[in-house]
């Protein structure tokens, strides 16, 4: 297992190693978000890793690129491990703000077979001027310093047209599974309404309330475990 990653995208944070591009592993791409901490996942890399994926996992490299290169950033990771991993059916994690990029790309990126999102905005956030506001005080400064605004006040400029539109995501082939809880700001009930209408092949799960946060913890990571080993 490896921390940065040698002559890889400047985006990646972790990596399984040892990747043999005379063995390729089916890739595994994790894409993390504002309110991800990497030492929380690592237990479910290195369970992904003794399942046979090889697991990338990433984060912008500059947080003002994060929207500038939101719809490419995906498949452009998955261009970098092409020769060491098997990515004709490459899996997303995308964790909250990860998961818009992770679901915008499967929209146009056949190699990917399966999207997983943890608390992802898809809509709402992005196509209200004011919706960055009306949230808690910590989440949009977390969100802001995410995505490179100097002052809260830059946030809607900054998140402003991002969203999903409907013809955008049924477009969207892959299998989709979306973990969500019932009061998480960034997955307002109008964002799940949205994927239920167009996504092709998608489910759901609820996990219990944490207060206003993104879902987190050991049933997130059971239940992103055992929906990649479904996906192989």
């Amino acid at each position: 297992m490896r921390h940065g990653t040698p002559g890889g995208p400047r985006e990646t944070v972790w990596w399984s190693g040892g990747l043999d591009e005379c063995r390729p592993r089916p890739l595994v791409l994790v894409v993390g978000g504002a309110f991800v901490r990497r030492e929380e996942y690592l237990p479910l890399f290195a369970r992904l890793v003794r399942r046979g994926h090889a697991v990338v996992a990433a984060v912008p490299a500059d947080p003002a690129g994060y929207v500038a290169r939101s719809a490419g950033l995906v498949s452009r990771l998955v261009d970098a491990y092409v020769r060491t991993a098997a990515t004709a059916r490459t899996q997303v994690i995308g964790l909250d703000l990860g998961g818009r990029l992770a679901l915008g790309a499967a929209a146009t990126d056949t190699r990917i077979a399966a999207v997983h999102l943890v608390g992802a905005p898809v809509a709402r956030l992005f196509a209200e001027a004011d919706r960055p506001f009306a949230l808690p005080p910590a989440t949009t400064g977390r969100l802001a310093r995410s995505v490179g605004a100097d002052r809260r006040a830059r946030l809607p400029a900054l998140l402003g047209g991002l969203e999903l539109r409907p013809e955008e995501l049924y477009d969207v082939r892959a299998r989709v599974r979306v973990g969500y809880t019932v009061d998480d700001p960034l997955t307002p009930p109008q964002d799940l309404a949205l994927l239920r209408l167009t996504l092709k092949d998608a489910e759901f799960r609820a996990f219990r309330s944490r207060g206003g946060a993104t879902p987190a913890g050991r049933p997130v990571h059971r239940w992103l475990a055992s929906g990649t080993r479904a996906g192989r």
